[in-house]
């Protein structure tokens, strides 16, 4: 199996939680934050797809899905490409309010779909080709793709289970 294969595999599993995981949430559950300086449900789930659009963005050599897409728009939030969430203070935490879980949906699968098209690409094949924004090779932008993507889903999961008070776990 080739790196960009791995990759697409860990991101379809991704993708299946972030269905189950959003599914149902009210915003006052999209919004809730266990601890007072605690990320919410909805924080973690726009961190991670920014993450990814930035990734691909970088890997395919497109303008990012928050931009093109106009995401940040539906979130509320300036169109800064820059900002992933990394660093966030508290009240910055607090200002990632989607209205409903469709917009977090809605934006992570965009941005999905677009890193399974470059992944099944040619160009996912190259793999020691040095990223310009980064400075890293495209295999070793991948391997950071498939990570962060399966170590934020869980973050979630994590935190949909203390939202509803229980073991969580997809059904």
């Amino acid at each position: 199996m080739e790196i960009n294969e791995y990759t697409a595999n860990a991101l379809e599993r991704v993708r299946v939680f972030m269905d189950l995981a959003f599914t149902d949430l009210t915003p006052e559950q999209l919004w809730y934050r266990p601890a007072v300086e605690a990320n919410s449900i909805a924080w973690v789930g726009w961190h991670l797809t920014r993450g990814l659009d930035r990734r691909v963005s970088d890997m395919d050599r497109g303008e990012q899905t928050w931009i093109v897409g106009k995401w940040f728009e539906k979130f509320g939030l300036p169109a800064n490409p820059t900002d992933y969430g990394t660093g966030h203070t508290s009240d910055q935490v607090d200002t990632i309010r989607p209205p409903n879980s469709d917009v977090i949906i809605g934006y992570y699968d965009e941005a999905y779909l677009r890193s399974l098209r470059f992944l099944d690409s040619p160009g996912a094949k190259d793999h020691d080709r040095v990223l310009e924004d980064s400075g890293i090779t495209l295999a070793e932008e991948m391997v950071g793709m498939a990570t962060g993507n399966l170590q934020h889903i869980g973050q979630v999961g994590y935190i949909r289970g203390l939202i509803e008070g229980r073991r969580w776990f997809p059904r």
